[in-house]
């Protein structure tokens, strides 16, 4: 008896020993958690704190609608592809309206052949960044020029190679005595609208053929950028990895903005208009 009533004896002896080293070390796990906690706060304030000062001098997208922003392509053929549904569904009975089937089968055919040719002949607006400074003084200080450029290349065009086209032909003379080879030609794929010493600056970010369209290339025809888009910017250029930069600074004149004496520069908008021109 003695032995048995030793054994639970022992037995509670030895849990509460081992609750009292349980308690000795819990505490470390606690302060080790806690440190992980502090650290963890400390670092998503951090991570707050970088993209807030990412975000003060970022870029912003400008919300205004614009219909030339619209694919007429990818809003006809739909339409188109729905008349000519309807009405073989009308004109076999299976949907009503038999009497206007042929009216919709009349109209939705030429509607889709419109849709997929300007699906097929369109060319994609550039996207454009702006900084809210920028914005604010694009009003005042952007010329005739900068504002033709940005509204013709944010838009949907139709039959055209590429954005700028002609002003690209007309500055490296493609093909011609002292020009450059066509398959050379700078593509446009971006645009940015900044603020240099305080002058609104327009920015085209063109891809180039690193190996074979050179620096010095570029540099011969800065002049002829910046008579071409002048007057009142001034034309620099920027190596980048993607090609280069070109900057249509504001000079602060005030020349080439509310129109005045003006010369093409730039293609119609469409067939039968008149020709764009430079201030």
């Amino acid at each position: 008896m003695a032995t048995a009533l030793a054994q639970p004896a022992a037995s509670v002896f030895g849990l509460q020993r081992q609750c009292r080293i349980a308690l000795r070390v819990s505490p470390a796990p606690l302060r080790l958690t806690g440190a992980v906690r502090r650290a963890a706060a400390v670092q998503r304030r951090g991570a707050v704190a970088v993209r807030a000062e990412g975000s003060s001098g970022g870029y912003v997208e400008e919300q205004s609608f614009r219909i030339e922003r619209v694919s007429f392509g990818t809003i006809l053929s739909p339409l188109g592809i729905g008349l000519m549904v309807y009405g073989f569904g009308a004109f076999f009975n299976l949907l009503p309206g038999g009497d206007v089937s042929s009216l919709l089968l009349i109209y939705g055919f030429p509607i889709t052949l419109l849709g997929f040719a300007l699906s097929y002949a369109q060319l994609k607006p550039v996207p454009c960044k702006s900084t809210p400074e920028a914005l604010r003084l694009r009003d005042s200080q952007a010329t005739d020029i900068q504002k033709q450029v940005r509204e013709d290349v944010t838009r949907y065009r139709y039959g055209d190679e590429q954005h700028l086209d002609e002003a690209l032909t007309r500055i490296f003379r493609f093909g011609q005595a002292g020009g450059i080879p066509r398959r050379l030609c700078p593509i446009l794929t971006g645009l940015r609208e900044e603020v240099v010493d305080g002058q609104y600056a327009l920015v085209l970010e063109f891809t180039t053929k690193k190996e074979q369209m050179t620096q010095e290339m570029w540099d011969q025809r800065l002049d002829k950028i910046q008579t071409f888009f002048g007057p009142g910017i001034v034309a620099k250029l920027k190596e980048t990895e993607q090609g280069m930069d070109v900057s249509l600074i504001c000079d602060g004149s005030g020349a080439g903005r509310g129109g005045g004496e003006k010369k093409d520069v730039l293609p119609p908008l469409m067939p039968g208009m008149k020709p764009r021109q430079q201030a």
